[in-house]
C-alpha cells in the first residue's frame, strides 16, 4: 500500500515540478503542487525527498519509526545501477533523530543517491 501511495504522489509532484528547470525539495508538511491551489500532505511522521527536471525525477520517502525507506525514479537519461523505472527500491532506513522521517537526500534527478538500495 505504501508503494502505491508513493507512486501516485510522484506522478502528481513530477507534473507540478515539470514547469521548472530543476526542483529539489524535502516534503514534511502541506505542500502546494504546481501553480494552483492543489495541495499534498504526507502521512504523519513521513518525509519525502525529491529532485526533478523536465525529463526525469528521483524521489524517496520514509516514516520516522519505519524499518525501510523507499525510492523510485523515472524519465529519460537515468544513470547508475538502479534505473528500472518500474521498480520501487528499498533499503534500511537511515538513523532518525526528529519527529518526521528523513530519507536519504535525493540531489540528482537522474541517479538514486545513497548506497544499500535493493
Amino acid at each position: 500500500m505504501k508503494k502505491q501511495i508513493l507512486k501516485a504522489f510522484l506522478v502528481i509532484v513530477v507534473l507540478g515540478f515539470a514547469a521548472s528547470a530543476s526542483a529539489t525539495t524535502s516534503i514534511t508538511g502541506i505542500t502546494t503542487i504546481g501553480s494552483g491551489a492543489n495541495t499534498f500532505t504526507p502521512s504523519a511522521k513521513v518525509g519525502i525527498s525529491i529532485t526533478s527536471v523536465p525529463t526525469s525525477y528521483v524521489a524517496g520517502s520514509c516514516h520516522v519509526n519505519g524499518t525501510f525507506e523507499y525510492a523510485t525514479l523515472g524519465g529519460t537519461g537515468l544513470t547508475g545501477t538502479f534505473t528500472d523505472t518500474s521498480k520501487i527500491y528499498k533499503k534500511a532506513i537511515p538513523a532518525q533523530t526528529g519527529t518526521v522521517g528523513a530519507p536519504t537526500p535525493q540531489t540528482s534527478a537522474t541517479e538514486l543517491q545513497g548506497s544499500g538500495w535493493e
